[in-house]
């Protein structure tokens, strides 16, 4: 099966799945015409920060520090200017010469003896605290800020705050005063935990963290959560799953009582379900992280908290990137998560296994013990050890986090590229007063895609309330081909709007947008579907000018139908043009979960930034069963017409056209007419040659090739007449 057999399946099954729920069917009297920019970055509107020339930086870590931004890279912290991406400074840390003798004695190469920064955060609006691999021997040092510079405070072991080894991933907050951080110790990489001095989570219980990549951390209230992929423990039984978790502390927590001083008596994790709905739902089990290397579908990023109104409710919410694992179908998904959602399952039943061959069922609420574990109390040291001993076999949740509009917000299927990271221009405001959360969506082969969610404003009553309807605006290349990107940063303030775009090698700053460019009329403008451009009347262009936000009756804009009556050009889907689509040559294959499927054609991207539209329909499922059904008749119809005229031909008469054997009564009297002691001239060909019965070929050697009659005459045989 190649490739586009295999996207022309995942798309059946993703439409048969969405029409088999008649709660998310779109209207058979609307259509969703999507339309998408297919171009390259510019080079004029690009900037670039290339770093060191001699080798890769592996930069990966982006911590905003105001205009400014700070990038962990191999053996240096760049702080480079959001304006204009230039370097403002850096901070160098190399291993000292015995520290990488020591790494080169264990065997690992002079890449991986180095210095890679994997914790950086801002401690103080002065200090940073930065840790780093430091040749597998981890080490983390606080720096104060100075003029020209950075001047290093201290330095403190870096176990259980960094990884040794470069590749394992990691994350970390610093919140309340304090670092959370999840990695893995030792120097082999076996012990997976989360940790903040002095706490940890169990040492070697799979129940905890079973082989886990974390991805990213965030602080919320009075919890930390973090959000990772692992073997689930619970599948165990039937073999290996991995799945996407969210997990949680309490920053109250000070530990237990006695054997448990040093153990987290907070931490609780559920499943992520990001899946397309149906009968028979098609999960994205894995969440990806900012290390390719490790990609499967699990959670690969996640956003911050976005917190805006979304079907006419406020809401907090969480986008994170999700693929299926690396020897399937290759499928990538955004999905969204409501903060509610989250408290609400860890506040739901416990899932628990009786003994190591039984089910993991939920516990009954008769066998959780008071208080409730997981909670966040004022003074954990005086729990019961009750409490404290469920935890250590019932730290995961039974219900798993719905996703946030009961489907994904994008789904692409390819077996070419993967999504990587995510980033959100949150709450933007458009002429209508609507406000919608802009996602850049980032791929493992240097290209950005932006899209949004239009139905995410649609009131109660309309078509459209709590459903998905993605458009994608654009796919921008970055990169070269396969150059994975493995972080993007948004920034926009009055007079800037750019996304900041990194790969391991370099770092470019592309712009939000380019209103003028897309489109040069009215009707056009509006079929961009972009929150950022509407069409100024009074100029007559395409712009993203703000007097959008108070003189709303000069512009013209409509993010969910994508056309409206006040542009001469802009018209509605038409019917006429329903089911066609145009050829295609090699495609990347975008499926809206509600509304299509966009097909972006390879060969049409160029340097030019030529503008590409393509668009499709899916069609409602009583138009399905009624071009089935009646195909079903016509062809049956058909089928006895020509049935019976070909029998009116072959009739007994015409001896040219039919055959003997049509005639049962002609076909026995033939037979009568051979004589018994003839019987024998049957097994001779026209030269009185034997022939064998079976093979109907001449015999080899003199021998007939049946040899059970071996060149002799056939008896008679015993003949019965019906």
């Amino acid at each position: 099966m190649n490739e586009a057999e295999i996207h022309e399946r995942i798309v059946k099954i993703q439409s048969l799945t969405i029409d088999s729920n008649n709660s998310h069917t779109l209207d058979t009297e609307r259509r969703t015409n999507l339309h998408m920019f297919v171009m390259r970055a510019n080079d004029n509107d690009v900037q670039k920060f290339s770093g060191n020339a001699t080798h890769s930086d592996h930069f990966k870590l982006l911590e905003r520090d105001g205009d400014s931004f700070l990038v962990g890279a191999r053996n240096i912290v760049y702080n480079i200017s959001l304006v204009t991406l230039d370097e403002n400074k850096r901070l160098e840390w190399y291993s000292n010469p015995e520290d990488i003798r020591l790494c080169r004695v264990k065997g690992k190469s002079a890449d991986d003896c180095q210095n890679y920064v994997r914790v950086l955060a801002k401690t103080s609006d002065s200090d940073i605290l930065v840790c780093g691999t430091n040749s597998f021997k981890p080490r983390c040092r606080h720096y104060m800020q100075t003029l020209g510079g950075y001047e290093m405070a201290k330095e403190v072991s870096g176990e259980g705050l960094c990884p040794y080894d470069p590749h394992h991933n990691s994350t970390a907050v610093f919140a309340e005063a304090n670092l959370y951080v999840a990695t893995v110790a030792q120097f082999s990489g076996a012990d997976p935990l989360i940790y903040r001095e002095p706490l940890r989570t169990e040492q070697f219980n799979p129940k905890h963290l079973n082989a886990p990549s974390f991805v990213s951390s965030l602080h919320h209230e009075d919890h930390v959560f973090f959000f990772f992929r692992e073997t689930a423990v619970e599948y165990i039984n039937c073999g290996k799953k991995v799945y996407s978790r969210v997990a949680r502390v309490c920053t109250k927590d000070k530990g237990g009582p006695h054997k448990f001083k040093k153990h987290w008596t907070s931490f609780l994790k559920a499943r992520l379900n990001c899946s397309i709905p149906g009968d028979f739902p098609f999960y994205f089990n894995e969440i990806l992280i900012e290390s390719l290397k490790i990609a499967i579908i699990i959670t690969e990023s996640t956003t911050g908290i976005v917190e805006g109104v979304y079907n006419g409710k406020s809401l907090k919410i969480i986008y994170g990137v999700f693929t299926t694992p690396p020897n399937s179908v290759g499928v990538s998904a955004v999905c969204a998560f409501r903060m509610q959602d989250i408290y609400e399952v860890f506040n739901g039943p416990f899932k628990g296994q009786e003994n190591p061959d039984s089910n993991w069922l939920a516990v009954q609420s008769s066998k959780v013990p008071e208080p409730r574990p997981g909670q966040c109390v004022n003074d954990s040291r005086l729990l019961p050890e009750t409490t404290l001993n469920f935890l250590k076999d019932h730290a995961l949740m039974d219900l798993a986090v719905p996703s946030f509009w009961k489907s994904p917000v994008v789904i692409v299927t390819s077996m070419k590229y993967r999504f990587t990271q995510i980033a959100v221009d949150p709450q933007l405001e458009t002429v209508s007063g609507k406000n919608y959360d802009v996602l850049f969506i980032a791929t493992d082969d240097g290209r950005v895609i932006k899209a949004i969610n239009s139905a995410s404003c649609a009131m109660k009553g309309h078509h459209n309330h709590n459903q998905v309807v993605p458009v994608i605006i654009e796919d921008i290349t970055v990169f070269p081909q396969k150059t994975a990107i493995t972080n993007l940063m948004v920034y926009r303030t009055y007079y800037e709007a750019k996304l900041v775009v990194v790969s391991e090698n370099e770092i470019k700053s592309i712009p939000l947008f380019k209103c003028e460019s897309r489109a040069d009329t009215c009707g056009k403008c509006v079929a961009l579907q972009d929150p950022y451009c509407a069409w100024d009347i009074a100029d007559q262009r395409c712009t993203s000018s703000r007097k959008r936000y108070w003189n709303r009756e000069n512009f013209v804009q409509n993010i969910e139908d994508g056309w409206d009556p006040k542009c001469p050009d802009g018209r509605p889907f038409s019917h006429k043009n329903e089911g066609v689509i145009p050829p295609q040559t090699e495609q990347h294959t975008h499926t809206n979960t509600k509304g299509g499927t966009v097909n972006i054609n390879e060969n049409n991207v160029d340097n030019s930034n030529k503008e590409v539209a393509k668009t499709s329909q899916i069609y409602s499922g009583e138009t399905f069963a009624f071009a089935v059904v009646t195909s079903v008749v016509t062809s049956l119809v058909v089928g006895f017409i020509f049935g019976y005229i070909f029998s009116r031909r072959c009739h007994k008469d015409d001896p040219s056209v039919c055959s003997p054997y049509d005639d049962p009564t002609t076909f026995l009297d033939n037979h009568r007419q051979i004589p018994p002691d003839n019987y024998a001239a049957l097994g001779q060909g026209p030269n009185n040659k034997p022939i064998n019965l079976v093979l109907n070929v001449p015999p080899k050697n003199g021998k007939n090739a049946n040899s059970s009659a071996d060149n002799k005459p056939i008896q008679k045989v015993k003949k019965i007449y019906l």
